[in-house]
């Protein structure tokens, strides 16, 4: 189904279906459907008539996204690390991209590869039932599309073709994508090569490698024919041995390649024409395949899965100096021959669109696909990057290209942001998005959920890493209530108390203004920044910070030992750290909580190093004054 096809989804719901359904967002990706009935704002505001005491249901509806299948996420980080290398890439040099693009664009492919063969090694396995293979297999057929489009695409729009010569990287395209005839040969010549001909796949692997344009192949597979000593078939492998070529590196001119293709072709015509290969059917069709007769090629047009596979074979025996910027007149004229024109299926629209050098037409028709947008965010990146989507802004009115490329990735950003361990990708894609991106994590990043505070932690690192506190401040507070609730903060306290070591000082290094949801909150905030200070050296601070906690109502009952006991090396510090009115408050608070049990001990250790700072406080002070 493409992404324009409508789903219905059916809620097996009575309530749902007497009262009507209402909806709502939930975080990142989802949907709440949910008993809802419709008022105007001039009803009168009244218990529902559905109103009742029993329980209602509440559906949660999301997106399919194949991208989060265990074998398909291996794409999605392997993808990201090689998107991210393009944007370094483009950072580091922006004057000389395209041998980088293009090795880049390989590794994308690469990628792809590996995927489709942990799909195939995923069905080979016996554990795997009917339902899971057609959902593998499913998978398998999109992403072989994906691959086949994108090596098209980088032959026309990335790679480099010297004088737009663009056959031979055609025909290695057909090749990969086409294997099975090599394959054929290969074990044809393996095995027993005795009378070959006999073998009923030795003819189609003849002409499917002809059609290849694997001359060598054919000659091989020719010359173990048990009539391979005969004059006819020494005549077709001498013509063969002739056929020109041609390559760029080479000093001949494509003027000079054709003419002595024409001649090569009107030597094989006159040959034809005196019926020197009418005794062997094979051999007359191959030879009249050669020189691009109409009837030959209706002849062997069925032998041929695709209609590209077809045209490679045409261009290569008529049209072997073809241009890039001819396919589409030749694809279309494929296409025809070949009776698909009302027939096309998705995968011939794009590759057509391709041909004829319709890049926005291949890029709307690739949004279409299956798999959740990563085709088309990777590949217009790329093409963007390579300097092709610029282009389109001088032919199409309003279009930017920079635009177009960030929408997709914002899409697809947002989507990986809905997984559960696929965040964090999610959001190295919107770090590349100059307009929105930013806005897009500080929406995004307080509505991924958490329920560890592992994961609070990170989401706390990666709100201070773009600079965003207040989302950092945001996420706190969140995970502060849910202790609340849950008694954590508490247990936070108390777990100092037994190790003397302060968890989660992330969270409460962030907290904020937020720690005012809660006195636990308040305190363990100040606490911490007390802590903070003391490491620091700064001893005044850590003394006002300390006072003030004693003097505040909020401290547990169960930690005011604790709080009195970190008065003592304040209290015993060469430098004076609290006056005389600090010391006080010291004093007042033990004469209030001695009868702690957990005070016993501390009791007179304090009172004397509240006495000796009390009498150095009023001396300092009587001087000063």
């Amino acid at each position: 189904m493409s992404k324009s096809d409508p789903k219905t989804f059916l809620i097996p719901n009575e309530l749902c279906r007497r009262s009507g359904l209402g909806a709502s967002w939930l975080p990142i990706n989802q949907i709440a459907v949910f008993p809802h009935q419709q008022r105007s704002i001039r009803e009168k505001d009244v218990p529902s008539n559905f109103a009742s005491n029993n329980p209602s249901s509440i559906f949660s509806v999301r997106h399919n996204i194949i991208l989060f299948h265990p074998i398909l996420r291996k794409l999605v980080n392997e993808s990201n690390a090689t998107f991210i290398a393009v944007q370094s890439c483009v950072a580091s040099k922006p004057s000389d991209l395209k041998g980088d693009v293009l090795k880049l664009s390989r590794q994308y492919r690469s990628i792809i590869r590996a995927c489709l063969e942990n799909l195939q090694d995923e069905i080979s396995k016996s554990k795997v039932n009917n339902e899971e293979r057609d959902e593998l297999q499913n998978y398998i057929t999109i992403f072989y599309s994906i691959e086949c489009i994108w090596h098209l695409c980088e032959i026309l729009f990335i790679d480099v073709i010297p004088g737009n010569i663009v056959l031979p990287y055609l025909l290695d395209w057909v090749r990969f994508h086409f294997p099975r005839h090599e394959r054929n040969a290969a074990l044809l010549l393996s095995g027993d090569i005795s009378a070959l001909e006999l073998n009923e796949n030795y003819w189609p692997t003849v002409f499917g490698n002809l059609l290849q344009g694997r001359i060598k192949v054919v000659r091989t597979l020719l010359k173990q024919n048990s009539a391979a000593d005969t004059p006819i078939f020494q005549s077709v492998d001498q013509l063969l041995k002739a056929m020109p070529t041609y390559n760029i590196i080479n000093s001949i001119s494509v003027n000079e390649f054709n003419l002595q293709w024409r001649h090569w072709t009107m030597d094989i015509q006159l040959k034809i024409d005196a019926k020197q290969f009418i005794n062997n059917h094979n051999l007359d069709l191959l030879m009249r395949l050669i020189v691009g007769e109409e009837e030959a090629w209706a002849e062997i047009q069925s032998n041929c899965e695709a209609w590209y596979e077809f045209l490679a074979g045409w261009l290569f025996y008529t049209e072997p100096a073809v241009k890039t910027f001819e396919l589409g007149q030749f694809a279309k004229h494929s296409i025809s021959k070949m009776r698909l024109k009302d027939h096309l299926k998705h995968l011939d629209r794009v590759l057509l669109a391709a041909m004829e050098f319709d890049l926005l037409e291949v890029i709307k028709e690739i949004q279409l696909m299956t798999e959740n947008g990563w085709f088309v965010t990777h590949l217009t990146d790329i093409l963007h990057h390579s300097g092709r989507l610029s282009t389109l802004e001088n032919e199409v009115e309003n279009f930017a290209c920079d635009k177009l490329r960030e929408s997709f990735i914002l899409e697809y950003g947002t989507t990986l942001i809905g997984h559960s361990s696929l965040w964090e990708v999610g959001l190295s894609y919107l770090d590349f998005c100059p307009n929105n991106g930013v806005h897009a994590i500080e929406l995004l990043l307080p509505r991924i959920p958490f329920n560890t505070e592992v994961k609070a932690n990170k989401l706390i690192r990666e709100a201070k890493n773009r600079e965003l506190n207040h989302v950092a401040q945001s996420i706190c507070k969140i995970q502060g209530m849910k202790c609340l609730k849950r008694g954590r903060l508490d247990k936070f306290l108390k777990g100092y108390i037994e190790s003397g070591e302060l968890n989660s000082t992330d969270l409460l290094d962030n907290l904020g203004s937020c720690m005012l949801a809660s006195d636990r909150l308040i305190f363990l905030g100040k606490y911490n920044e007390f802590h903070k200070l003391y490491q620091a050296g700064e001893y005044k601070e850590c003394g006002h910070l300390l006072i003030s906690l004693l003097a505040s109502k909020i401290v547990p009952k169960y930690f005011w030992s604790i709080l009195l006991s970190e008065a003592i090396p304040l209290l015993e510090s060469e430098e004076l750290v609290f006056s005389s009115n600090d010391t006080y408050t010291i004093l007042h608070c033990l004469e209030e909580k001695e009868e702690i049990p957990q005070m016993t001990d501390k009791m007179s250790i304090l009172r004397l190093a509240a006495a000796r700072n009390l009498s150095r406080a009023l001396m300092y002070e009587a001087q000063m004054a």
